[in-house]
């Protein structure tokens, strides 16, 4: 059975590992953690929002294979250059203030994951996790058709679908 809290369950632990209340100072592989684990939960969401809108929100009336399928189908370097490009693209603001909130915390998670040099302040772990906290909530607020359309983007990359959507733009530049 998936896991349809782990959005807020990473949230809650990054959290624990940078209070914004506490006397304690974090350390930097605290820090660290809670600016990966920041990526991780808005990672996460879009891979269950693209699987509810995909395949159902409800578990009685979705095929829960197809539902991990498309939840799996969700790749990193994939989902970093659609969140690039949506920025032309006629999605609504939340959908683009999520692509947006997605790059900047990949970019976040791979210096705090990979560089040895990097140091993090408390300030500013806690803007990335405010950061996904509230990419979460816009994406989430977007429309069903808007889910469904931004879902296709994101996971279908194959040669037909960049070519059919090359086509749209020429045809309407406003259109997805």
């Amino acid at each position: 059975m998936p896991d349809t809290t782990l959005s807020k369950g990473l949230i809650a632990s990054a959290k624990t590992l940078c209070p914004s209340n506490g006397v304690r100072k974090p350390r930097q592989a605290d820090l660290r953690r809670a600016v990966s684990a920041a990526y991780y939960a808005v990672f996460h969401g879009l891979a269950r929002t693209c699987a509810d809108a995909l395949v159902g929100k409800t578990k009685a009336k979705r095929p829960n294979k197809a539902w991990v399928e498309v939840y799996r189908g969700l790749d990193h370097g994939t989902a970093k250059n659609a969140c690039n490009a949506a920025a032309n693209i006629a999605f609504p603001q939340g959908i683009k203030d999520f692509s947006d909130a997605f790059k900047q915390l990949q970019a976040a998670r791979h210096a705090a994951d990979y560089d040895p040099m990097i140091r993090l302040s408390k300030i500013e772990a806690l803007s990335f996790i405010t950061l996904a906290e509230d990419s979460i909530s816009a994406l989430a607020g977007a429309g069903r058709n808007d889910k469904i359309a931004f879902a296709t983007w994101v996971l279908i990359t194959s040669k037909g679908a960049n070519e059919a959507r090359a086509r749209a733009r020429a045809a309407n530049p406003r259109q997805v």
